[in-house]
């Protein structure tokens, strides 16, 4: 009877450990997306980047820019899991000039922020061989309370 009260005790001590662990890591985060040029465009990309994740899941967003920079022309929304350790793994797809872009994630996240690679795979409406550029995602977690407008002087 001893050894059964200790082993339901032990169990729900791991459960309750698990549950705060990922509880941890629960939350908004900004930061900031860096990936290699591509043939295509000047630079290499940099644009923000926000993070949300609500339980086991995560999703983030991102400015596209046109081929230049000079202009936003949508979204890369990418969604996926983040487990009790904070391991996450996210993936999206997106268009644009008739070029698609699949991209897979992962990394760790903290309650304190944390950091993800990545690799884009893009192909063109004719096919060819596909072309891959690495990105790199560090996030902070936003603030809970925003500044007042005093506080922008």
């Amino acid at each position: 009877m001893l050894n059964s009260r200790f082993f339901c005790l032990a169990a729900l001590g791991a459960l309750v450990s698990a549950s705060a662990s990922a509880q941890a890591v629960e939350g908004k985060f900004r930061g900031m997306y860096v990936c290699e040029k591509l043939p295509t465009t000047r630079n290499i990309l940099r644009a923000p980047l926000d993070l949300e994740v609500q339980g086991d899941s995560a999703r983030f967003a991102r400015p596209l820019f046109n081929l230049d920079g000079s202009r936003v022309v949508g979204n890369e929304l990418a969604s996926g899991t983040v487990d009790a350790n904070g391991r996450l793994h996210l993936t999206s797809r997106w268009n644009y000039l008739g070029n698609t872009s699949n991209a897979e994630y992962s990394g760790t996240l903290t309650s304190t922020g944390g950091t993800l690679t990545g690799t884009q795979t893009w192909t063109g409406p004719g096919g060819g061989e596909p072309i891959r550029r690495t990105c790199t995602v560090a996030v902070v977690p936003t603030s809970a309370k925003a500044p007042s407008p005093s506080q922008h002087q």
